[in-house]
């Protein structure tokens, strides 16, 4: 709808004309620019901005409108008379207003370019602003709006401006009086800009970034251009500053050290040359200081010297081939939305450093320019992309059965479509700009998931004549036309299997490097496939690495529980016209950014160290920096140990150039031992590592020195006496006493002085609540793993070599189908009281994928401690482990949950050979020197599967074991490759065996 012919002539209602136009982008805002903040002559121009006498942040406590139509909006929308407040920056929905979205793949919208639907909710901002005459001009900056924003000063219009992550400046000097003058901000909830602007996020509105206002001369510094890079030697430095609006005076410091100086003018460029230059990188992040002198102004940038290129196909960094270990990061924050203070985005990239993450793609927008100047002190590459999806086109392109031929290539409507070149074309030249002088910012990113066309091969021209110094990455280069992709630096995929990484690395006819901008979806519990695919970067020069997806899952806060903790809701939780559910809690940490153990997986697996054996003593610590001497800034705690206890221990120093490697002697490893032992090397912060305090853990690495022969001890004596009636077996063993159930094929007790130690029948588990990456759930449910009915053939028993034996057939099924399993179960109880496991079943081809195979047991609350010898202390799955490590370890039941937002699968332990259960007086010892798995709850299965939150969880009136002879692997399948064959269980015949010992 035209607003201007609803809206009262003259009236501020009347200038909003700009949001249904693609070519209307910016009215009345300042050319853009490098980013910098000018501070006044005498202070330290390296100081927060918030410390320049030119800098007037505005955020706070704003007055607040909101309409939910702009149609129904007053024509005078500046009169406030009934407002209330809001803070700034924040987003609307999460202030009572409006319901916040969670949309993955598919458009808020209806899809009609330009054209947005006609009751688009406004929320109308103001407030009062002093101003005092002083020859400065006033600068109202604006750095996060979603999604278009019309400024009024005084109730005159003063401009328009979308693109929602990027810096709109508004020169408001003219439109000022003496004294108290009135701002007005409508921000409208969608434009034509919303089409191009479809991330996978919660869609949420309003003044999200600070609010500003710089006072600069008239005559200023209006942009500059920094050029640091070593030469060809990578021992000199050659620093060339270009500048416009106002001649300059530059001065470069290292530390407190002028190093060299100049002038710079529009008609002259600065340039230096520095000898010995220390070069910047994520490992060794060094910065220089450069100050910018104008008449009346200072400005001061860190520089850092380094040199970014793609020689034959690989991707190297000062001259070095570098891979990124990554991560993908949204502005996403439970309370505050899209709003990240600078403590915010400390702790993000402070936490990132700490779990050895070097690099960090800006999905899928540029973060606000502070993120940038701590990502090049702390030490981390960038790639930074410009705001722009448009996944949505997909779902438009195709009809309701996705019936065309290549369907998926209808993300590109808008990647070839005209309407919208000019305004995708901005914001590639928006994201170069602002960000053209940061170091970190190592590759270019045109945007995520919008297809290829003719305006993304435009958009990739104009960033190389913008910035040669950095490559251009793109993954979306999926095609309705013949639009040749060559122009990209590097070819880029997402959760590409290791399989076909390998294929692409065979082709003859692609000699780029290649990227993974997206990998090891980290939804609930995962990644389980983070080790393979870092094996697979490190064989091959041509791949640059990976970014997982993502950082933090996306929550929004529905309320609290009793003991005060927030309650999160995901997609569907606030009532949408359409959502996609939990998809957004996919990351590897909670929204309050607490760690996932996914986390601390990936830490593990992309530490900088790790350690291989040579032989019986010797081993050797390769050094995986490759700029960095390790030894110089790691020392290394080891310990050998064993179940039980620890046989010896030490420390010792290294030296390891840049992917070199030290070898080190320990002779305790020679010694003999009488069980399986392990060495454990331990690898701590020195002289200020990172972020790392001194003697903080950065990371360890462990290996198996000594394999115990397995003995089979055969029983001596009497065999335990037993008892057999139709329906039961009794079996007595000193003071143990089992109950067999011949009609259930259970032990329905086990007794220890007349005390059952069990609260139900022992039970055969098949089952596990699913983990988002079990996309395959539906068919166990249709198989009924989670709620079978027992068949009982044969059941018999005999005394055997000192043991009673009982020997089952049974089958496992449900309606409609055969059995899904036939099993044939032995159980040996020795005249100890001893009960040895072992069964070999089958399963039919209505299970192709088996989530587990082993025991249930449930047992007094009581019983609330376990110990074991295995994977801990994080939970451990076959492909999720690099986290933990084989060692002794003990905890309460009540702390073993790992607290997912949607419950799941969760707190197994991987490859024990040990676990004893406890109440502190009785003992179940469960026992197999060949490795099994564990978990202990509060929680059954069917209640972890039923709830779809994790508050709205009950806890069972008993805890309950799981002892599991294999449990598959976790996987990242909920968006990426299937669980791969070695990580699943195998079928159709599998075995288990297992030892419970009471005592």
């Amino acid at each position: 709808m035209d607003i201007s012919v609803i809206a009262k002539k003259g009236s501020p209602k009347s200038e909003m004309i700009y949001h249904e136009d693609t070519h209307a982008l910016h009215i009345g805002t300042l050319p853009d620019h490098a980013y910098f903040i000018p501070f006044a002559k005498g202070q330290n121009a390296f100081a927060e901005r918030e410390n320049s006498q030119r800098f007037e942040l505005l955020n706070g406590l704003w007055d607040f409108v909101y309409c939910e139509s702009i149609i129904d909006m007053p024509d005078d929308l500046t009169d406030m008379r009934d407002h209330k407040t809001i803070s700034v920056p924040s987003n609307w929905q999460l202030c009572g207003y409006d319901k916040p979205q969670y949309t993955n793949v598919n458009y808020p919208i209806p899809y009609d370019p330009p054209y947005v639907p006609d009751d688009i909710p406004v929320g109308v901002y103001g407030r009062d602003y002093d101003y005092t005459a002083d020859g400065l001009r006033r600068i109202l900056c604006f750095e996060g709006v979603d999604s278009c924003l019309y400024l009024y000063v005084n109730g005159d219009f003063a401009g328009y401006s979308q693109v929602s992550h990027h810096t709109s400046e508004f020169d408001i000097t003219e439109l000022l009086h003496e004294g108290t003058n009135r701002l007005t901000v409508a921000v409208l909830k969608w434009c034509d800009g919303t089409y191009l602007e479809d991330q996978d996020k919660f869609r949420l509105s309003g003044i999200f970034r600070d609010v500003y206002v710089l006072s600069r001369p008239e005559k200023c510094l209006r942009n500059l251009r920094i050029t640091a890079k070593p030469d060809g030697s990578f021992t000199k430095g050659e620093l060339r500053v270009s500048v416009e609006g106002a001649s300059s005076k530059l001065r470069l410091y290292d530390g407190e050290k002028l190093i060299c100086e100049g002038e710079a003018s529009e008609d002259k460029t600065f340039e230096c040359e520095i000898a010995d230059v220390r070069l910047w990188s994520a490992e060794s992040p060094y910065l220089y200081r450069l100050e910018i002198e104008t008449d009346s102004e200072l400005i001061g940038e860190k520089v850092g010297f380094r040199k970014v290129e793609i020689v034959d196909g690989i991707f190297r960094l000062n001259g070095k081939h570098i891979k990124l270990f990554g991560v993908n990061r949204h502005d996403s924050y439970p309370d505050t939305g899209y709003y990240a203070d600078r403590e915010k985005m400390l702790h993000d990239l402070t936490l990132m450093k700490r779990s050895n993450i070097n690099a960090v793609r800006t999905s899928h927008y540029p973060n606000a320019p502070e993120f940038y100047a701590m990502c090049d002190e702390l030490g981390l590459y960038v790639i930074d992309e410009a705001d722009l999806e448009t996944h949505g086109c997909v779902c438009v392109y195709n009809d309701l059965k996705w019936s065309a031929e290549n369907a998926y290539n209808g993300i590109a409507l808008i990647a070839k479509d005209p309407l919208f070149r000019e305004a995708l074309l901005d914001r590639e030249r928006l994201l170069v700009i602002r960000d053209v002088n940061r170091p970190c910012v190592v590759i270019w990113s045109l945007g995520n998931e919008s297809g290829y066309g003719e305006n993304l091969r435009e958009a990739a021209k104009l960033i190389k004549s913008m910035d040669n110094t950095r490559p251009v990455h793109y993954e979306s280069t999926y095609k309705l036309d013949e639009t040749p992709d060559d122009i990209l630096d590097m070819v880029s995929e997402m959760y590409t299997s290791p399989e076909d990484i390998q294929k692409f690395l065979e082709r003859e006819d692609e000699k780029r490097p290649f990227i993974l901008c997206e990998y090891s979806h980290a939804m609930g519990n995962g990644p389980g496939d983070l080790e393979a695919y870092h094996e697979l970067f490190m064989k091959s020069e041509r791949l640059i690495g990976g970014l997982v997806w993502e950082w933090a899952d996306h929550g929004v806060i529905l309320g609290y529980t009793a003991d005060g903790k927030p309650k999160y809701g995901y997609g569907g939780d606030s009532g949408e016209k359409h959502d996609d559910g939990n998809f957004c809690m996919d990351a590897l940490c909670y929204p309050d950014r607490t760690p996932h153990t996914g986390l601390a997986e990936m830490k593990q697996v992309y530490r900088p160290v790790r350690v291989t054996r040579i032989s019986a003593d010797r081993f050797a610590v390769n050094n995986l920096l490759r700029f960095i001497d390790a030894g110089e800034y790691l020392t290394c705690n080891w310990e050998i140990t064993y179940d039980g206890g620890k046989a010896a221990s030490g420390s010792f120093d290294f030296s390891a150039d840049p992917m070199g490697s030290a070898e080190v002697t320990i002779p305790e490893v020679a010694q003999s031992f009488d069980r399986d032992a392990y060495i454990r090397f331990i690898f701590v912060a020195k002289n200020g590592y990172s972020v790392f305090a001194d003697g903080e853990e950065v990371c360890f690495d462990q290996i198996k020195i000594f394999t115990a022969e397995r003995k089979s001890v055969p029983a001596e004596g009497e065999a335990s006496e037993f008892n057999e009636t139709p329906l039961k077996f009794e079996i007595t063993a000193g003071e143990i006493r089992y109950v067999f159930n011949r009609r259930t094929a259970r032990f329905d007790g086990i007794f220890k002085g007349g005390k059952n130690l069990l609260a139900k029948p022992m039970e055969y588990n098949f089952f596990r609540a699913p983990v988002d990456n079990d996309i395959m759930k539906n068919d166990w449910y249709a198989a009924h793993l989670n709620d079978y009915i027992t068949k009982v053939y044969e059941t018999s028993i005999s005394a055997e070599n000192g043991c009673a034996v009982i020997r089952v057939k049974e089958s496992f099924g449900w309606s409609i189908h055969q059995p899904f399993a036939r099993m044939t179960a032995e159980y040996r109880i020795g005249n100890n009281g001893e009960l040895d496991i072992k069964c070999d079943a089958e399963f039919s081809n209505k299970v192709e994928f088996l989530p587990r195979f082993g025991l249930r047991l449930f047992v007094d609350k009581d019983f609330d401690s376990v110990d074991y010898f295995g994977y801990g202390e994080y939970e451990s799955y076959t492909d999720k482990h690099q986290a933990s490590y084989v060692g002794n370890f003990s905890a309460k039941i009540a702390d073993m949950h790992e607290d997912y937002i949607r419950p799941q699968e969760n707190g197994s332990h991987w490859d024990c050979t040990r676990m004893s259960l406890t109440n502190g007086c009785d003992k179940l010892d469960f026992l197999n020197p060949d490795g099994f798995s564990f978990s202990a709850s509060e929680y059954t299965q069917e209640e972890l599967a039923a709830k779809r939150h994790n508050y709205e969880l009950v806890k069972c009136a008993h805890n309950v074991i799981c002892a599991d002879f294999a449990m598959a692997g976790v996987g990242s399948a909920a968006c990426g490759p299937q669980l791969a064959g070695k990580y699943r269980l195998p079928l159709p015949k599998i075995s288990g065996r297992i030892m419970i010992v009471p005592n």
